[in-house]
């Protein structure tokens, strides 16, 4: 069957192997909600309308109770970030009488199952939601049928709403800070939310939401003249010709020499301004620090020693929405053969990971974190104390209240090596490598399928294996592939590695690839082109009979022929007791870091390389470092900072390390 490959780099699964904090939509606004709503007047929803408000000479929104709704997903203007920011302010610019509906919305940012935050109003209320918690504020005088400014700043632990600059009330916010609340997919409506019970029935200008600290501090002038005018007239030019939905016309109009405090949204500049006796000043809302445009990794330096139980094998690094970034570390705990170990699983707080928890292993080799619905997972794969028995590998959940993973799953294994946990068509699967079972190599290697209704993980499909250490899943466009590492027949390291697809409902063989005591694959990608990099850790057997320098092999990274439907070598490195290949990338440049576990070799063979790739020389050693002995790296960022984290292979202290960049 011919297999059409077309590489997608948006649809990689792993690849890109730098781990970023998910960030907050700070780096966007100010947004008029209703400009991206309904970017023109001919496309207005059922039961709304637009009227001309001739005292203000204002034209502004109206809506029938029965409307349609008016509603927009928020990855439409929050496009490359994951989190509500921490601090945000809304304004928006209405006019209503005395007469209300129940309880009228204005705005919300929701999930069917989840209000992140809205705004509804009552004749005596006005009802600020953040998080499914309410704040209620009085309405004193917004039923007086004269257009006002609202805004709602959130800040800290603290919700400010703030009347056309004169009234400023503030309320204690319930919530965690950070609150990390994921917005991907929700949806902003304008006017009719599932929080209120009914439409707003007054005349709506515009919803303007500005990510930061408190925008009405910077907004409203410091003081206030008690007898100001405060009627807001909205600066629009009754004479402009409208043939969209706009929010303010021409910068001179509707300001005069008495008003302070009146808010409007300049189309033309898309900025927020205020006037200030006769004058429209404009508010910066706009974020200090910017990166550089262009960095290069000068040197890496220690950044924290981490005291793990005792030596790792494997980091798992990952995030969690609402509780931050953990990384776990396999520690292979050498006790006595009854005895139970842990691993150290840390929190990342304050710029240093620190002890969070001990979670039960058995010489643990690898953890996997993985999500399903809204549970979070720990998965680890034993090794055991005795290569001939079976093995009780673990997953863990995570316990919303108790802040812990507890025990939630064991799955029976022979001296696993590996888990890697992906999903093909909304199924959750998780593949475990199996080593050996005392003396003999070949063994079943299973892939496990999540069941919906028992809740667990089943049996789905076993993979006869040798000597496997590492499983690794990519994809390309539809096409689902597992690479798996064979280290050890028995008699030789040097042995076939092989590569599945997934046809049919189940993985068959796709390519065999030689290797010599692999113990890791690594994909990711360059451009549109795809690359598998293989670890190989030990030469042993008749290719090296006299049984010299068995920690130095060659490794090599693969290249994808689309028109062949084959890896082929690319490139081949000399490495010294290579467990690990890690690809990251700065800024556009491509790196790859090889660990070395240090089991032989003079003192420059026991050096740590980073390659970056330059051009037409392929990747070349930019940095040699002298560490501990390494099994594993993981490289994260956190704010503008890049950090390394590597597990010790044979001692307890394990690194961070901290990048430094030269600036070109």
């Amino acid at each position: 069957m011919r297999l059409e490959i077309l590489i997608i780099v948006n649809t990689i699964i792993k690849g890109m192997a730098l781990l970023k904090i998910p960030t907050a939509c700070t780096n966007v606004g100010p947004i008029n909600f209703i400009d991206e709503a309904m970017p023109r007047i001919g496309h207005l929803p059922e039961g709304v309308s637009v009227v001309y408000d001739v005292k203000s000479h204002v034209h502004a929104l109206q809506f029938l109770p029965e409307m349609d709704e008016i509603k927009f997903p928020t990855t439409a203007i929050f496009k490359s970030c994951q989190y509500l920011p921490e601090e945000f302010s809304v304004f928006f610019i209405l006019k209503h009488g005395q007469s209300y509906l129940k309880k009228e919305c204005v705005f919300s940012i929701s999930t069917p199952h989840r209000t992140y935050v809205s705004v509804c109003m009552t004749s005596k209320k006005i009802i600020f939601t953040y998080n499914n918690k309410k704040s209620k504020f009085r309405n004193a005088i917004l039923t007086d049928s004269k257009w006002h400014t609202v805004g709602f700043s959130v800040t800290g632990s603290h919700v400010t709403m703030t009347t056309d600059c004169l009234h400023r009330r503030k309320h204690k916010l319930r919530r965690n800070f950070p609150s990390f609340l994921e917005i991907q997919n929700s949806v902003i409506r304008i006017a009719k939310c599932e929080s209120c019970n009914s439409a707003f029935q007054g005349l709506l200008k515009d919803v303007i939401f500005v990510p930061g600290a408190d925008v009405a501090r910077r907004t409203c002038p410091p003081k206030t003249p008690r007898n100001a005018y405060m009627d807001n007239h909205i600066p629009t030019d009754p004479d402009t010709h409208i043939s969209s939905y706009s929010s303010v016309g021409p910068d001179w109009a509707g300001c005069k020499w008495m008003d302070v405090g009146n808010l409007a949204f300049d189309v033309y500049s898309r900025s927020i301004k205020v006037c200030v006796n006769g004058i429209w000043k404009h508010v910066s809302t706009d974020m200090p620090v910017e990166k550089p445009a262009y960095r290069q990794l000068d040197f890496l330096q220690v950044h924290q020693d981490i005291i793990t139980p005792s030596a790792s094998i494997d980091i798992e690094l990952f995030h969690m929405p609402g509780e931050g970034l953990f990384a776990v570390f396999a520690n292979s705990n050498p006790v006595a053969s009854r005895a139970r170990g842990v691993s150290g699983l840390y929190k990342w707080t304050e710029k240093n990971f620190r002890l969070y928890q001990r979670l039960p292993s058995i010489s643990a080799q690898c953890w996997r974190h993985f999500t399903i619905g809204e549970n979070f997972y720990l998965a680890v794969a034993n090794y055991g104390n005795d290569t001939s028995k079976l093995t009780n590998s673990t997953i863990f959940k995570w316990h919303r209240h108790r802040r812990k993973f507890r025990e939630f799953q064991a799955i029976g294994t022979y001296t696993a090596r590996d888990m890697e946990y992906f999903t093909i068509d909304n199924e959750h699967y998780l593949a475990i490598a199996n080593h050996a079972i005392g003396p003999n190599q070949e063994v079943d290697s299973v892939i496990l399928k999540w069941d919906r209704a028992a809740r667990r993980f089943v049996d789905f499909q076993t993979i006869t294996t040798t000597g496997a250490y590492d499983w690794t899943y990519f994809r390309v466009q539809e096409y689902h592939f597992l690479a798996i590492a064979q280290a050890f027949n028995g008699k030789t390291t040097l042995m076939d590695s092989l590569i599945y697809v997934f046809q049919k409902d189940k993985f068959l063989p796709f390519q065999t690839i030689e290797t010599n005591g692999a113990t890791d694959w690594e994909f990711f990608t360059i451009e549109d082109e795809a690359f598998l990099a293989v670890a190989n850790a030990y030469n042993y057997g008749p290719q090296n009979f006299q049984n010299q320098d068995t920690y130095q092999t060659n490794s090599s990274i693969y290249k994808l022929d689309i028109g062949k439907r084959a890896f082929f070598k690319y490139q081949t490195f000399v490495t010294n007791s290579a467990i690990d290949w890690e690809h990251f990338m700065l800024g556009d440049d491509h790196y790859l870091v090889v660990s070395n576990a240090q089991n032989g070799g003079s003192e420059q063979e026991r050096l740590t390389t980073i390659y970056r790739l330059q051009g037409v020389d392929k990747f070349v050693p930019v940095h040699n470092m002298y560490l501990e002995p390494s099994a594993d790296w993981e490289v994260f960022e956190d704010d503008n900072d890049v950090y390394f984290v590597y597990s010790n292979a044979k001692g307890r202290k394990s690194q961070i390390l901290k990048a430094k960049f030269r600036y070109i």
